[in-house]
């Protein structure tokens, strides 16, 4: 996979024309759109950078909505044909993380931009395997090179995207709560605020262990982000807020791969968009509301830390399944479930003697990051061709979601084991 996806990326970027590769997609993709919020910002700009215009899709309730200033700014980047906007809809004080990369030319920042999230992963794997012994069986460079066994960490890399970060900041916490350094963990979870609703899952335990030192935590972070913005850039923050709504929208445009979502609205949207808009969010709704009430039943069982183990397993199911409710998670956003992964080979033995599909399913996992999309992608092409609604169905979220199943189910079942044998014994 890792050699394929390569190999092909690289030759449509040589028999490509300037920045394009050969399909017309700009070099680094998201890159570009971190690229303009960080030009704006250094350009004292950052206020125009969200503004927008509607445009009506024919037979779509939805208007599409477009910034004509970040596409012209882009136009100048790749090139006056360009017409294919990769928007930078962040909050405004996420300009201050690109910024810095913004003061080079394009190609030199997104070599930078690479270079620094390769070293991020790196930390990344370091903190998790100075916390997991049975990875520390594997030496830091074999395991280094296993995170791009798994095609969503290239396609990450590929597209110039934020996901290390995002699981640099992941791993900080996993390791800071294991450590019972609450606060530390809620200081680090609250620096998602640039993408919250990948905090949500651990946000939701939080609050339901009433962790108080990790909300105090978050609440901190996340004033100081705000603090800054309020004080700083409020026109921009201003701006921001006025489009905020129109965001989710976006992914529904008709210019947009919403093909490649693998979030349970990504399912929803592909599965019956076509019938009634109101149908999907109603089914993103109760597939979210599900999945939290199972969160609920199996950490209401679980004292926080008292058996690692099972803390463990129930920290990598939290995350798995956490990422399913963020409404947009592309399929290079998968990246983030390494860290579940990681959890999960440290107790392999002990969840295969539970549930001996667990192998099966991790590599249905592999295998769905890397395809699911892209039939996806076929299946919408399919039905257009034939004159049939667009419909498209995403393997790749029932597939996320039912490893997490096995992992639930592993759990609740021994947890349910001992809590008898408790009973039985007093």
């Amino acid at each position: 996979m890792a050699v394929l996806t390569v190999s092909f990326y690289f030759i449509s970027l040589m028999i490509g024309s300037g920045q394009e590769s050969y399909f017309g997609i700009p070099l680094g993709v998201d890159f570009l759109a971190f690229y303009t919020g960080g030009s704006f910002y250094l350009n004292d700009s950052l206020n125009t950078v969200y503004d927008h215009i509607f445009v009506h899709q024919q037979n779509n309730p939805i208007s599409e909505i477009y910034f004509t200033n970040q596409l012209n700014f882009q136009k100048t980047i790749i090139g006056p044909d360009f017409n294919k906007l990769s928007p930078f809809i962040n909050p405004p004080f996420t300009a201050l993380l690109y910024a810095p990369f913004a003061y080079f030319d394009y190609v030199p920042a997104y070599i930078i931009w690479t270079f620094f999230n390769l070293i991020l992963l790196l930390f990344s794997v370091l903190i998790i395997r100075s916390e997991l012994p049975k990875l520390q069986e594997l030496s830091l460079v074999k395991l280094y090179i296993c995170c791009f066994l798994f095609f969503p960490t290239i396609a990450c890399f590929l597209y110039g995207q934020a996901a290390p970060i995002i699981l640099f900041i992941y791993c900080l916490c996993f390791k800071a709560l294991r450590n019972g350094r609450d606060y530390q963990a809620g200081f680090y979870l609250g620096l998602l605020l640039f993408k919250p609703q990948l905090a949500v899952g651990i946000a939701f335990i939080l609050f339901f262990k009433w962790r108080w030192k990790a909300i105090l935590g978050g609440i901190s972070s996340v004033t100081l982000i705000v603090g800054y913005a309020v004080i700083y850039m409020p026109n921009e923050l201003q701006a921001y807020l006025t489009i905020s709504p129109y965001l989710l929208d976006l992914l529904r445009a008709e210019y947009y791969p919403t093909w490649g979502i693998n979030s349970f609205f990504g399912f929803s949207a592909l599965l019956l968009d076509h019938v009634s808009i109101t149908a999907t969010n109603l089914l993103t709704l109760i597939l979210t509301t599900g999945i939290l009430f199972l969160l609920f039943l199996l950490w209401k069982k679980i004292a926080w830390l008292e058996d690692k183990s099972f803390w463990d397993i129930s920290m990598a199911l939290t995350f798995c399944w956490g990422l399913l409710i963020s409404p947009h998670l592309y399929y290079y956003d998968l990246m983030l479930l390494l860290l579940p992964t990681a959890i999960i080979t440290q107790y392999l033995p002990w969840l295969y003697a539970r549930s001996p599909k667990i192998i099966l399913w991790m590599t249905l996992v592999w295998v769905a990051c890397y395809l699911g999309s892209q039939l996806t992608a076929l299946q919408l092409k399919a039905s257009s061709s034939l004159g049939l609604p667009n419909i498209g169905f995403q393997f790749s979220t029932l597939v996320v979601f039912y490893l997490g199943y096995l992992l639930y189910r592993s759990v609740k079942s021994e947890t349910n084991t001992r809590t008898t044998a408790q009973n039985n014994s007093s």
